[in-house]
């Protein structure tokens, strides 16, 4: 993996990171989408901008709320010789070996949960709605294609990084759906190249809402409700390959849960596997089902009337 793009400069900096620059261009890509779309369905593409803005800052402040729920087993443990497990994470900035700090990771660049920038996006940006009295419905079907073209080339931007979001370890050889990971964590064990699988889905419903779904004339909130639907199903199901730890285990979990220090992670990725729902996977189903409520009760697989 590329974790950084190395530049000569005489300050020591460690070069530019891959995945901030995917992000980047993920955004970008999005900012140049969306206005079109705003103008094509007769929507005033002057929100575009703030948009963007408060889907950024929604991203940012929600996946890393979210990134502390995934990894607060390993937060807020009981250290020996401390108070408890609720005191010492809100004094010491990096935590203790093995336990990462509250506010290094809070602060960090890496550990971000994308269904947490999602939902805070999508928060951020109805507040905006709610202010300017905007059409809700039609200004969230509009943003949908650049949703999608977004958290595709995102996805990219984890497995160019490694930081993390790979499967676990398997015998299969598939091109492009297993590779040798050696990333966050170096092992050079074979894995589920699941940041790949989500982005080639991500690119094939971002084709689908593009290229054919908006010039259908759905009714009002239909595009969203097939956004909840599609990208929660593609997400439910990659889980089943991801390393994510179960919210509730269903099987006896791994003897290993939390990802070791890099000696540790041959041993963590070969005896990983899915033992429960995670919680990307419990959101993804409450998103699948709040998408079919929309359906339903709206009627959304219908078409407006046009006028001839």
């Amino acid at each position: 993996m590329l974790d950084r793009i190395p530049i000569p400069n005489p300050f020591g900096w460690e070069g530019l990171s891959t995945f901030s620059l995917l992000m980047m261009l993920a955004f970008l890509v999005g900012s140049y989408l969306l206005p079109k779309e705003l103008e094509r369905k007769k929507l005033d593409p002057s929100h575009s901008d703030w948009l963007i803005f408060l889907g950024i800052l929604g991203t940012l402040v929600g996946a890393k709320i979210f990134f502390i729920f995934e990894i607060w087993d390993q937060v807020f443990i009981d250290v020996p010789g401390y108070d408890g497990q609720y005191t010492y994470p809100l004094t010491h900035w990096n935590g203790f070996p093995g336990h990462p700090g509250l506010w290094s990771s809070l602060f960090s660049g890496g550990g971000l949960v994308f269904f947490g920038g999602l939902l805070f996006g999508w928060l951020f940006i109805t507040l905006y709605f709610r202010h300017h009295k905007l059409d809700i419905g039609s200004y969230y079907d509009a943003v949908i294609p650049a949703i999608s073209m977004g958290y595709a080339i995102g996805r990219l931007g984890c497995f160019v990084s490694g930081d993390g979001c790979y499967g676990f370890a398997t015998d299969a050889r598939i091109p492009f759906f297993v590779f040798d990971f050696h990333g966050a964590h170096p092992s050079g064990v074979p894995v589920w190249n699941t940041p790949v699988m989500e982005s080639i889905m991500a690119f094939g419903y971002f084709a689908y809402f593009q290229f054919w779904a908006r010039y259908q004339n759905f009714r009002k909130w239909s595009i969203g409700a097939q956004f909840l639907i599609i990208h929660g199903f593609a997400r439910l199901i990659i889980e089943f390959l991801r390393v994510n730890k179960a919210v509730i285990p269903f099987i006896d979990p791994p003897t290993l849960v939390n990802i070791p220090d890099a000696n540790g992670n041959p041993t963590f990725l070969t005896g990983y596997y899915w033992h429960g729902f995670s919680q990307s996977q419990y959101i993804s189903i409450a998103l699948i089902l709040f998408g079919v409520y929309l359906m339903i009760s709206k009627k959304l697989w219908l078409k407006e009337k046009t006028n001839v």
